[in-house]
């Protein structure tokens, strides 16, 4: 990689302090990655998912490989299947000889005894562990039962929601501990040392992984850099390597620039009316009141606002998506009068007001004001609370149950994002604990369509959720990541995994 800039220059383009800069004058062999925000926790129990997942894709080996062509590959497992009809049984091979960064052993002990610790240690990605009721291991083979069927736990299982992360018997004998130290089989391990929590994680090698061609640098060092120009700027100047805070609006930017950019797991920003019931805004109970505010809204006028890289959106499915259906996007034409007629049915011909908590990362805010500027013509007052980019403070104010209504980019497959933000009692993302027959019925068949009836499934599913107005969705954009004097990126798959460990310095190994 290129020599970076010494620690004066690196202190003044990023304002973030000079102590300990780890970006000053690092070797060729050190890839440097920008990150929006900081994990919500080392602990791969308490972290969440998309880019600030990556600490634990460098420190931790999951179960399954997610690949960046949307494909899954064998990693501590060899091989996986559902057994039986239904989706309830699932089993994995353990592979020998995988050790962790300890030298211990990752045995199946040591897996049945992660799952289990994850399934007693709640946090924001537990509802992707729903119906799994038992974890047990055969020899080599790891065993999942389940009481609900779960179609999806090769995407469970992979590095991209953290139940694949297998930890190991001292990091579960501390847990802790695993909120400052990583304990995985991973290409590389925390250097605590060189690492200030917030701001930079330092990555040494793990000496015993068991596939070394893969640690193509010696260090890693992944820097929270909250402000998408400043990360565009450390990217162009070559104090990152690898920019994880890259945004549609600098893709051009980038380009010029030199860097390579990757686009692809395409979100959808939406208004999710999480008070379905009316339990704090008894407007929102009524159907009638959220079809009205999505009729209320201009999206195309948004997505031309916002620039390239947005598309006006009417479903929370991204086209080239699971259930993404073209026919659905029709269903709330930009119609102010009809927003108001239908909210004068309801009841509220005077309007109604409601409070609405985002974050400032991937333009959610942008999106919150944009909406609330629209939805005010028809006389919906909309208060817009931000926390920065504080996940866990954000988590917090969802649970309160203070906030009618959240602004989110979610971008997993539809049945992950059916449990992440409709169904899953356990989810930051439905804290009223929504319900509804005809969503139930349909997320049912959903979990247990055959392989070839799934996306029917999906489509359907869809539809109901559009047709209870759930969410009022806004703009699809597409991800990004820029890199400059990088390798071996890949894509950048649907599900959002990215080839992190064949990325090698440009033009070396």
């Amino acid at each position: 990689m290129r020599r970076l800039p010494a620690l004066l220059a690196a202190c003044a383009l990023l304002a973030a302090g000079c102590a300990g800069n780890p970006s000053a004058g690092v070797a060729d062999d050190t890839l440097v990655i920008a990150l929006p925000a900081p994990p919500e926790s080392l602990d791969p129990a308490r972290n969440g998912s998309g880019g600030q997942g990556i600490v634990h894709w460098l420190s931790y080996e999951p179960l399954i490989r997610a690949n960046s062509d949307g494909t899954f590959s064998a990693a501590i497992a060899s091989d996986w299947k559902y057994a039986g009809p239904g989706n309830t049984r699932f089993e994995m091979t353990i592979r020998s000889g995988v050790k962790f960064a300890d030298g211990t052993a990752v045995d199946p002990a040591a897996v049945v005894a992660t799952l289990k610790h994850y399934l007693v240690s709640p946090g924001p990605m537990a509802p992707f562990l729903t119906g799994i009721s038992e974890v047990s291991s055969d020899g080599p083979i790891v065993r999942v039962e389940l009481t609900k069927p779960n179609p999806i736990l090769p995407y469970v299982f992979s590095q991209l929601v953290n139940w694949g992360d297998v930890i190991s018997p001292a990091g579960l004998a501390q847990p802790d501990q695993l909120t400052s130290r990583t304990f995985g089989a991973g290409a590389y391990a925390l250097d605590p040392s060189a690492t200030v929590a917030g701001d930079h994680y330092t990555f040494v090698r793990n000496a015993h992984y068991y596939r070394p061609e893969a640690q193509r640098f010696e260090k890693v060092v992944v820097r929270v850099i909250p402000d998408p120009n400043s990360a565009m700027q450390a990217l162009a100047s070559g104090q990152v390597d690898v920019n994880l805070n890259a945004t549609a609006t600098l893709a051009d930017q980038a380009r010029r620039s030199g860097a390579s950019v990757l686009e692809g797991n395409p979100g959808v920003l939406a208004l999710y009316l999480v008070d379905r019931a009316g339990q704090t805004t008894p407007a929102l109970g009524d159907v009638r009141v959220r079809q009205a505010l999505n009729h209320a809204v201009d999206r195309s006028a948004i997505a031309a606002a916002l620039g390239p890289g947005h598309s006006a959106v009417g479903q929370i499915a991204a086209a080239g998506t699971d259930g993404h259906d073209p026919a659905l996007e029709a269903t709330y034409a930009h119609d102010p009068d009809r927003a108001r007629r239908l909210l004068a049915e309801a009841g509220y011909a005077d309007g109604l007001s409601f409070e609405l908590v985002d974050l400032l990362t991937f333009g959610m805010n942008t999106a919150s004001q944009a909406v609330a500027a629209q939805l005010a013509k028809v006389g919906v007052d909309v208060r817009v609370q931000t926390d920065g980019n504080d996940l866990n403070r954000y988590v917090a104010d969802l649970s309160s149950r203070r906030f009618s209504a959240t602004t989110f980019r979610l971008t997993t497959p539809l049945f992950a994002s059916a449990l992440f933000n409709i169904t899953g009692a356990a989810s930051p993302l439905n804290p009223f604990q929504s319900a509804d027959p005809d969503v139930e019925r349909a997320f049912a068949a959903l979990a247990t369509a055959a392989e070839t009836e799934q996306e029917p499934a999906a489509r359907e599913f869809s539809r109901v959720v559009v047709d209870e107005a759930w969410f009022l969705p806004v703009v699809a954009v597409q991800n990004y990541v820029f890199a400059k004097g990088v390798a071996g990126l890949g894509g950048y798959a649907p599900n959002g995994a990215l080839d992190v460990l064949s990325w090698a310095p440009q033009g070396g190994a």
